[in-house]
């Protein structure tokens, strides 16, 4: 098996000043292969920028998968008065119909080697559940394993580093 560096990237929320700098640490770090983790939109000031940036990305070979901020801005419109329904609602403002379709169609789970790479969770990638307690990461690599084959798995979603290992 050829041994590449992959750079992971996630929850990048349309922060395309962030995504740039994290772009050029990871390439000056060797950097061979890219997979954003979802959630490429939400809250931040360029969602379109960062959509695009993904979509000539992914056609280059980068791995981009649906986290909950994308499904979210790619569905059909929602009314609410917090913070997530506003910022929902103005991203999908900021985005073609174009870009609303990719992200609709990017997958929720990838393999890459004999790794799995999700947004939230393997047990349930829909549901957006976190990987905020040992339990839950033992559930996401069970399923993980079963459903994949797998025992590694890289995901996103708790906009913190979580290491969980198993003996």
């Amino acid at each position: 098996m050829v041994r590449m560096k992959l750079a992971l990237l996630s929850d990048i929320h349309a922060n395309l000043h962030a995504l740039q700098a994290c772009l050029a640490h990871a390439r000056a770090a060797g950097a061979q292969q890219f997979a954003l983790l979802g959630d490429l939109v939400g809250y931040g000031a360029f969602p379109g920028e960062v959509v695009r940036w993904a979509m000539q990305a992914a056609a280059d070979g980068a791995i981009v998968l649906r986290g909950n901020h994308d499904a979210a801005a790619a569905g059909p419109p929602t009314t609410g008065a917090s913070a997530e329904h506003i910022s929902v609602a103005w991203t999908r403002t900021q985005l073609s119909e174009t870009e609303r379709a990719f992200l609709a169609g990017c997958p929720l789970t990838a393999r890459w080697q004999d790794v799995l790479l999700v947004h939230a969770s393997a047990q349930d990638p829909e549901r957006w559940i976190y990987l905020d307690r040992p339990e839950r990461a033992a559930q996401c690599l069970d399923a993980a394993q079963a459903g994949h084959g797998v025992q590694r798995v890289f995901a996103g979603h708790v906009h913190a580093h979580c290491f969980y290992f198993r003996g």
